[in-house]
């Protein structure tokens, strides 16, 4: 018995060292130094400054949703399929060209459509205009690291990662000194500064990828399909961190309960980097083996039985000390934000196990338009509950129509992915 649970420590420090492990360290120091960062704002800006710019952050969020349409993540799927063969860096080649020209055409519009529109908070629809160009620096540096993920270099990976978490929380809390005008400045600068960091650093990968061939029309049509429903899934699942936030400044008109709102958020919302941080290392592989049920079965209960354990645990102890972590977030003028804090926390237990994990594994699956399906059937529940929640009850009303919403997302996703490799299995079967 001591045999067996010894070789599974050895097998299980062999995946770590795989990738999991510097990944998952990068992204614990990276969501440190983004909540270091978002204290420092909270306390340089008074209450009002730092709703208006998190309300003109939201919206942005919205924008980056449609960044590329997906040519990023679908660059890592068919670069990754592609892996080693010469159509690997046209693959790349394609995704960093077209995805530019759309967003182009995303800005554009967007621009227009903010033109005549008033927005609830009316302060911030100049600082939603300034923040549409970084979409053009997000993408590239976007596809610059899933570029590397697809290679499976996740030790190049992290520390890129790590440099632009650096770089952006020391640049936005440096221009904080200057209020909103300098923290925008600093955006742009860190944004800059950031892109060329991590192409310098893959310079020998981005000259291969300069001179990547043409990829034919069959090639192209197999990408924008997948990318596209692969981005209406993400977008979907994206847009229930999103809505709440919108929603409470539509329906209670308060920056200050955005404010507050907001800080209830931060924690719940940069968890997701634990089930992320294994998603990372272990898409690739599961994309190798996308035709194997039972490679498949026994990695997705590993995995998915392992984050139930650490979530569990994790989502405990943030619920019991939620008074003392808002205080030290946010100061005791946040305190307010407790209870939502807690509701939130407890939908990301339930969610970052199973539809985070969930809807990247059936992206990798290629189970594309079945994860459309239940995306879009879960952000119509949010929206309702929302609308019926938080005229009512407020903020708790927003972080309950969240939680009912990540519920129902996971019994759909899980579902899903269960019927999706259960008719894997048949067909292996069959053949």
């Amino acid at each position: 018995m001591t045999g067996i649970i010894v070789k599974k420590l050895h097998q299980l420090w062999q995946q770590l060292k795989k990738g999991i492990l510097h990944v998952f360290t990068a992204s614990v120091l990276n969501k440190m130094i983004a909540m270091l960062s978002s204290m420092v704002l909270t306390r340089m800006l008074v209450q009002s400054q730092y709703g208006v710019l998190s309300y003109a952050g939201n919206v942005y969020s919205y924008a980056a949703l449609f960044t590329g349409l997906g040519l990023a993540v679908g660059a890592m799927q068919f670069g990754t399929e592609s892996r080693g063969r010469p159509e690997e860096s046209s693959f790349y080649r394609y995704c960093a060209k077209a995805g530019t020209q759309v967003n182009f055409v995303i800005i554009a519009l967007l621009s227009l459509l903010f033109l005549h529109r008033e927005l609830p908070i009316a302060q911030a629809k100049k600082y939603v205009y300034l923040y549409l160009p970084l979409l053009l620096t997000g993408y590239l540096s976007q596809l610059f690291l899933l570029i590397l993920r697809s290679q499976k270099r996740f030790k190049t990976y992290a520390r890129l990662l790590t440099v632009q978490t650096i770089f952006t929380a020391v640049g936005t809390c440096i221009g904080a000194i200057w209020g909103i005008n300098g923290v925008f400045a600093a955006k742009y600068v860190v944004s800059l500064v950031t892109l060329f960091t991590i192409g310098w650093l893959m310079r020998e990968t981005l000259r291969e990828v300069i001179h990547g061939g043409k990829l034919n029309s069959r090639q192209k049509k197999e990408l924008w399909r997948y990318s596209i429903l692969n981005n209406v899934s993400s977008t979907l699942n994206r847009f229930l961190l999103l809505v709440d936030l919108s929603m409470v400044a539509a329906l209670m008109a308060s920056a200050e309960a955005i404010a507050v709102y907001k800080v209830a958020t931060l924690i719940p919302n940069a968890l997701p980097f634990i089930p992320q941080s294994v998603v990372i290392c272990v898409v690739p592989d599961i994309i190798a083996h996308n035709n194997n049920s039972t490679w498949l079965k026994d990695t997705f209960r590993k995995t998915f039985s392992g984050m139930l354990l650490f979530n569990l645990f994790i989502s405990l102890c943030l619920i019991l000390g939620a008074p003392w972590i808002i205080q030290i977030v946010a100061g005791k003028q946040y305190l307010a934000a407790v209870g939502p804090f807690r509701i939130l926390v407890a939908g990301y237990c339930v969610a970052g196990t199973f539809r985070s994990l969930s809807v990247n594994f059936l992206a990798a699956l290629k189970a594309v338009k079945g994860n459309a399906i239940c995306s879009l059937i879960t952000c119509m529940t949010d929206v309702v509950l929302n609308f019926l929640l938080i005229p009512r009850y407020g903020m708790m009303g927003a972080a309950c129509a969240t939680f009912l919403a990540e519920l129902t997302a996971s019994l759909i996703t899980f579902g899903c992915l269960m019927y999706t490799l259960r008719r894997l299995s048949v067909k292996a079967h069959e053949k």
